[in-house]
């Protein structure tokens, strides 16, 4: 983190105080949804400290409101989970994320799709818990994502 700006550490040691440990991993993602919920697609940060991965949104601004002169309420999203009870993660096709989200299919029937396939196909990484949903994110750098989960599964 020694390229980052006096905002950003600042921002990165308030968390790594709040949650008892040092961030292993961060990227940019946003947050599609839950299975058998609703879609939200909420851009944020995805990060990992010790057996936690964290999301946190921010809030943008909409030109559309500001226009017409209306205030649009902002609620923060933000949540962890506890890596251990992390069931699978793989790669599938935004297609298929969106179709376990609304419940048209459950989360055993989502495929992985390839390298090539992610090439086709929008890339969205599924998080399937041990208790029985899965989380949905459209992951930046999803590679290293993965790579880092290996490491902590």
């Amino acid at each position: 983190m020694k390229e980052l700006t006096e905002e950003a550490k600042k921002f990165w040691s308030q968390k790594e105080k709040e949650k008892g440990g040092k961030v292993d991993f961060f990227t940019f993602a946003t947050y599609i949804g839950r299975s058998n919920d609703k879609n939200v697609n909420l851009g944020g940060l995805l990060y990992t400290i010790k057996s936690g991965l964290y999301f946190e949104d921010f809030e943008k601004e909409n030109w559309l409101y500001k226009i017409m002169g209306r205030s649009q309420k902002y609620e923060k999203t933000e949540f962890g989970i506890d890596i251990n009870e992390i069931e699978e993660i793989k790669t599938v096709s935004k297609g298929s994320a969106l179709n376990c989200i609304a419940g048209s299919i459950n989360d055993g029937e989502t495929k992985e799709i390839s390298r090539i396939g992610a090439f086709f196909f929008q890339p969205v990484t599924q998080i399937k818990m041990k208790t029985g949903y899965s989380l949905f994110f459209e992951i930046m750098r999803y590679r290293e994502f993965f790579k880092a989960m290996r490491e902590k599964l």
